[in-house]
């Protein structure tokens, strides 16, 4: 392998090209310009339906070592048209479909207009500028008949990875090929039949295998007899995640994909998209007219009575209307109705601030502990902590953006279980003024976050293993589907504990980026379109800007 430094760069969006001309280097490299030969070669490995955010779950070992000397993120984006089809031709054409226009598995434009925007190959081969010898290895005929139609070699083997990954490798140990493109969809496979999620073992399993297959790739490239002599990238590049057993929308886990460059001469780069909540529910008004969300499990999430394994932890996230002042209108509620004597607690407004409320079967009274201000206009982070202490007294305490607000003892209430369901929005007996509220990122946790940890995972909306606590979290709703009437549960242990949302309900652009620690330095995440950016700056490709190929450039000489 030819010896060349680089690092990834995300300022390398500068100026790529007046003319038609060559993509331009980033500024004060502090290395000799790597020599661009026949030697430089591209393995590309298109996967279809790998979610990043999943991968980084399971975390397989060969992608896992590759990252060491990668530019790689688990929060590239697909095109918001997620089908298999559009997230092909959005990767294989460098624009979006709203360009190409394809958007089915025809992987053909639906209008003239769309056929002007070319797949990458053929607008190489008609600018005859440079021949290079390509190769398609596919098990989807379609492909190599529309997409890859300009391949130099073109091979279509049966609609199995295995046998992908065998024809694949056979080339790679000694074609003298400049770019091979490979394609494995296994992974879809498993997630269209038991779901796009981490905590699917035919999911997790999927993915471990065309680990192993990418594995197989690079060992056959290291086994080539020039391999020495030679510059390569290796490219893995996802096409779409999904929901449920679904894609084919714009919501964010059916855009979240992946992707890595990898060279054994890069530097590990990560690039991290900055948290943000990109859509969200009103839920408001009161009776009939209430848009609320209900769990479709009602024995789910209570908290029974106080006892040392009985500890909790509730969050989320809200922006009411800027200057609202309402009296007592419940947002978060584990109870049948806000009146006396109904066992649960719910979250609610009072004026400027939050509370959380109490009350017990057959009591005459309620008790709560007061948040914050919340009626700035901004989004806030809400934490009730339900801790379980010596001779079993239980304390409530509250925390607005990760600051500790007060504490109440409610052990006289004993026992808070309830039959009603956990619900986002609108309960009987709250009628004083009509609940006006986005909510976003609720979640739920088996045991009592320390207010260090509360304080650090405040301002973002994602969750991992790196989180203390993330084995205890029992429930978890991103609200992030941005279309539907079905809250998805993100939590391992709780698939299917889903909200369903009542009412004429509708799902409103919010854009907000968290304005924290956690956000700083952070980037726009790469694009299902970045690919060829890559391509042609490895293997010194001309670009001709009317071409209008969308992308950044994400690789640095060093």
């Amino acid at each position: 392998m030819k010896k060349i430094r680089y690092i990834l760069s995300f300022a390398a969006v500068t100026a790529m090209m007046a003319a038609c001309s060559k993509i331009g280097e980033v500024p004060s490299d502090k290395a000799d310009k790597p020599k661009f030969t026949d030697k430089s070669k591209v393995l590309v490995i298109v996967v279809e339906g790998l979610a990043g955010q999943q991968l980084k779950t399971v975390n397989p070992p060969v992608l896992a070592d590759m990252m060491n000397h990668s530019t790689f993120s688990y929060d590239t984006q697909a095109d918001t048209i997620t089908t298999d089809g559009a997230s092909l031709a959005s990767i294989y054409t460098g624009v979006p479909n709203s360009k190409n226009e394809i958007r089915d598995s025809s992987l053909k434009p639906a209008s003239t207009s769309g056929a002007r925007y070319a797949p990458f190959l053929t607008l190489l081969k008609k600018a005859g500028k440079r021949t290079m010898r390509t190769i398609s290895v596919t098990g989807w005929e379609a492909v190599n008949n529309t997409l890859l139609a300009d391949a130099s070699v073109k091979i279509t083997t049966k609609d199995d990875d295995a046998t992908v990954r065998d024809s694949a490798v056979n080339r790679l140990k000694t074609d003298s090929l400049d770019v091979m493109f490979t394609q494995f969809n296994g992974i879809n496979k498993a997630g269209k039949g038991f779901g796009y999620y981490a905590y699917v073992p035919e999911y997790a399993n999927a993915i471990k295998t065309v680990d192993g297959y990418v594995g197989d790739l690079l060992n056959a490239i290291k086994a080539r007899p020039d391999y020495a002599s030679e510059n390569w990238l290796i490219v893995v590049q996802s096409t779409h995640g999904g929901i449920g057993k679904i894609y084919g929308g714009d919501s964010e886990s059916e855009m979240n994909s992946f992707s890595l460059y990898y060279c054994p001469d890069l530097f590990r780069y990560q690039v991290n998209q900055a948290p943000s909540i990109r859509s969200s529910i009103k839920f408001a008004d009161q009776g009939a007219n209430a848009v609320n969300a209900v769990l479709n499990d009602p024995a789910a999430y209570n908290i029974g009575a106080p006892t040392a394994t009985a500890q909790y932890t509730v969050e989320c996230k809200v922006k009411t209307p800027k200057g609202s002042s309402p009296t007592y209108p419940g947002f978060l509620s584990k109870r049948a109705n806000f009146s006396p004597g109904n066992a649960g607690w719910t979250f609610f407004q009072e004026n400027a601030y939050w509370q959380i409320n109490f009350s017990g079967t057959g009591a005459t009274g309620n008790m709560q502990a007061k948040g914050d201000n919340i009626n700035d206009g901004n989004w806030h982070h809400l934490t009730a902590v339900f801790a379980t202490k010596a001779n079993n007294q239980r304390v409530c305490s509250t925390y607005t953006d990760g600051k500790y607000n007060n504490q109440v003892n409610v052990t006289s209430y004993g026992n808070l279980n309830t039959t009603a369901p956990l619900t986002l929005g609108f309960i009987p007996g709250s009628v004083n003024t009509p609940v006006t509220i986005y909510m976003s990122d609720i979640r739920v946790w088996a045991d009592t976050l320390t207010a260090d940890v509360i304080s650090k995972y405040s301002c973002t909306n994602k969750l991992d293993a790196s989180h203390p606590n993330f084995s205890k979290l029992v429930g978890w709703w991103p609200m992030n589907e941005n279309k539907g009437n079905i809250l998805r549960n993100a939590a391992a242990t709780a698939a299917g504990k889903d909200f369903v949302v009542n009412g004429a309900y509708s799902w409103e652009a919010m854009n907000y980026v968290f304005p924290c620690i956690a956000s700083v330095d952070r980037q726009n995440a790469p694009l299902n379109t970045d690919l060829f950016y890559q391509i042609a700056y490895w293997m010194n490709l001309d670009l001709n800007p009317d071409w209008e190929i969308n992308g950044r450039l994400w690789l640095k000489f060093f």
